[in-house]
């Protein structure tokens, strides 16, 4: 399933990024998000990898126990790796690890602290489709599909 938007959080935090899921996606915004999104039989590491490659944005649901996840940091290094907006919906008042800091210093912030988080979806929802109208990159525009895992075998001689 094509997808706009990669979904990054704590499994702590797993209701709250199906909550956002769902509003993103009452709203048109396609979603991928763990474990929903894993295809059974492959690699859990492998297709975050691919998902995040091919999303135009990417929603870190920000809290105490994505802040200490190493898996979270990995995603987001991918992210920042790929170029993708990133929005930072932060639902804890933490400051950043000093590795989460180092790629998350410069967007700005989506506060969701004070609940209820209802009165916060509905800004992030006009975020992202703010962000994904934007005009796409010259990396975007020329982004191809991924090879396809196992290659055509050719006839022999």
């Amino acid at each position: 399933m094509a997808h706009d938007a990669f979904i990054s959080h704590s499994s702590s935090n797993r209701p709250i990024a199906n909550a956002v899921c769902a509003a993103l996606e009452s709203a048109g915004i396609r979603c991928w998000v763990a474990p929903r999104d894993v295809m059974p039989g492959r690699s859990y590491s492998g297709e975050i990898t691919r998902a995040i490659q091919q999303s135009r944005a990417f929603i870190l649901i920000f809290s105490q126990h994505s802040n200490n996840s190493e898996q979270v940091l990995r995603e987001v290094q991918l992210a920042a790796n790929s170029r993708l907006h990133i929005v930072q919906f932060r639902i804890d008042d933490v400051v950043p690890s000093d590795d989460l800091e180092y790629y998350l210093s410069g967007p700005h912030w989506l506060d969701a602290v004070t609940p209820p988080l209802e009165d916060h979806l509905g800004q992030l929802k006009n975020s992202v489709k703010a962000l994904l109208a934007l005009p796409r990159t010259e990396a975007e525009s020329q982004q191809t599909t991924p090879p396809p895992l196992v290659a055509p075998i050719s006839p022999a001689p």
